[in-house]
């Protein structure tokens, strides 16, 4: 039998070099006052003991209530998820449809029933609608005449400072 490394030999030994520092008088009640210092220290150790096995108790229980509202959060997300992907492609098949009529033709079909022909086309005089004229007249522009630039003409460089 051995207890922390140590055997019964070297129990015996301890107890005798105890009983011959201590004496035969003092003996019991130094034994007395070790099992109180023991009993103390057992039950101090079972407090924490206690205390840690209540306090992971505690821990544990939070972590399956956590655990469970994720769960819980999970599952409900992949609801939404699913349902949002329905309605998506719902909605997609919808703006398919609605486009449909305003796609324009492929490369290789020739279509051309919104296309005019401008030479066969009747005048904007014709219907009364007055062309558009992009001249500015000199005195708007700040007056004086305004000349044309020759083609040779290149314009001056910036200023630079």
């Amino acid at each position: 039998m051995e207890f922390l490394g140590i055997g019964y030999q070297e129990v015996l030994v301890i107890l005798v070099v105890l009983l011959v520092v201590v004496g035969p008088e003092r003996m019991p009640r130094m034994a007395y006052q070790m099992g109180k210092w023991v009993r103390t220290l057992q039950e101090y150790a079972r407090a924490v003991r206690d205390e840690f096995h209540d306090e992971f108790d505690y821990i544990e229980e939070q972590y399956r209530t956590v655990k469970g509202e994720v769960e819980t959060a999970s599952n409900e997300f992949r609801a939404e998820q699913s349902r949002f992907n329905t309605e998506l492609r719902q909605l997609n098949t919808e703006l398919k449809d609605v486009t449909e009529p305003l796609r324009l033709p492929a490369a290789n079909e020739s279509s051309t029933d919104n296309v005019v022909d401008i030479s066969t086309a009747p005048s904007a005089a014709a219907h009364g609608v007055a062309a558009a004229t992009a001249v500015a007249e000199p005195e708007a522009a700040g007056g004086g005449e305004l000349e044309p630039m020759k083609a040779e003409e290149k314009p001056a460089p910036p200023l630079v400072f």
